[in-house]
């Protein structure tokens, strides 16, 4: 897992959401993925290029991103379950 160091540009909780991706993804340690967890909208596609999935938060809504390409936007509140659901697709 990897994410941004936070910047004037983050509008969500960047360390709680990190923090709850980390505990999420030891249900997956059997997949080898690199996760990205990322604190805009503006940077964050483009820093998240290099996971395999990702997320990036924005002012009540987030992006959820697969190998550096934005597949969906979905409300704040969904970002971790939308994570969950792709890695599961995995």
């Amino acid at each position: 897992m990897v994410s941004c160091p936070t910047c004037g540009r983050t509008k969500i909780d960047l360390i709680g959401l990190a923090n709850q991706v980390e505990n999420m993804v030891t249900e997956f340690d059997h997949l080898n993925v690199k996760v990205a967890v990322m604190g805009c909208v503006v940077n964050g596609p483009g820093e998240a290029r290099e996971a395999d999935l990702g997320i990036a938060g924005g002012i009540g809504e987030g992006l959820l991103i697969r190998k550096g390409e934005v597949i969906r936007k979905v409300p704040e509140e969904q970002l971790l379950e939308a994570l969950r659901q792709e890695l599961m697709k995995l």
